[in-house]
């Protein structure tokens, strides 16, 4: 024989219940493409074509063809790139983003240190920088490029043009992408 219970019974346990269980947080896990400046994220500067996701050494070989040696010599596990568009002082201009995943922080700083990355030359960024390091390079007018590692990721960055404002656009796309890339490793 089945009992009924009366509903303001069943609405106290179901408030006690509630109230009883523990708050799992914010679980949320981000995947190495929500990594990338979404469009649009930084004012002006949106997606110029499709971008790409690499899982495994023959697809970055695919996308990076000459240059995913490199990367898989560091323990590569997955990389997303993507390219955007925006104009400054009227002047079109593309960045390029690329976050890879190398599995180990030892790995990334083992990237990010050898000459064949191709930042011997580059500046150290000093003033409040992005990542746990973070060095950049400009090309007497013409490009940029700013590169940083935070744990097991190392974040890579293009411009086609060079002046203080697109150092200072390619600074907030590698702040954007170290605050997504902390809430991972933190």
């Amino acid at each position: 024989m089945y009992r009924i219970m009366n509903l303001p019974a069943l609405a106290l346990m179901l408030i006690v219940s509630a109230g009883c269980t523990k708050d799992p947080g914010n679980n949320t896990t981000l995947t190495i493409e929500d990594m990338l400046v979404k469009n649009n994220e930084i004012t002006g500067w949106v997606y110029s074509g499709s971008g790409w996701i690499a899982n495994n050494g023959s697809e970055l070989t695919q996308q990076i063809n000459g240059g995913a040696e490199l990367y898989i010599k560091y323990g590569f596990t997955e990389a997303a790139s993507q390219l955007y568009h925006g104009t400054i002082n009227d002047i079109s201009c593309e960045i390029g983003l690329t976050v890879y995943n190398l599995g180990t922080a030892e790995n990334a700083v083992a990237l990010f240190e050898d000459p064949d990355l191709g930042l011997t030359s580059a500046l150290i960024w000093s003033d409040n920088p992005a990542g746990t390091v973070a060095k950049y390079i400009r090309y007497s007018g013409v490009s940029q490029v700013l590169c940083l590692y935070r744990g097991n990721y190392l974040v890579y960055l293009t411009m086609d043009y060079d002046t203080e404002e697109s150092l200072s656009i390619l600074k907030q796309f590698a702040y954007n992408v170290d605050e997504k890339v902390k809430q991972v490793i933190d």
